[in-house]
């Protein structure tokens, strides 16, 4: 279990504050463009198997101290584990989007 601090916590609330109003500081849009086109039974997102794996790989993310340390921490992800992790990250800023919407259907 990895251990996460209130100013990782934060560090990283900010970070998804940023990419819900557009600005992505960890990710290039050429590769959120190409992860996010696909469909995510593609990469097998919802399964059982990878609910572990996802914990994981987010939780040393979150980990990182730094926004340099989190950007290297990218950067020695192979794709399909990069691809993974983008499409988690996408998948809580667009929660957390609709948390914070009042306009419920």
């Amino acid at each position: 279990m990895v251990y996460i601090d209130k100013t990782q916590m934060e560090q990283v609330e900010y970070l998804f504050n940023q990419s819900a109003q557009g600005l992505h500081l960890l990710f290039d849009n050429a590769s959120i463009r190409r992860v996010l086109s696909k469909p995510t039974e593609e990469m097998d997102f919802f399964t059982f198997e990878n609910v572990n794996r996802i914990q994981k790989l987010l939780s040393d993310f979150i980990a990182k101290d730094s926004l340099t340390a989190k950007k290297d921490f990218l950067e020695m992800l192979d794709q399909e584990t990069y691809d993974l992790l983008l499409r988690t990250y996408f998948n809580i800023v667009e929660n957390s989007i609709f948390e914070q919407n009042n306009l419920k259907h």
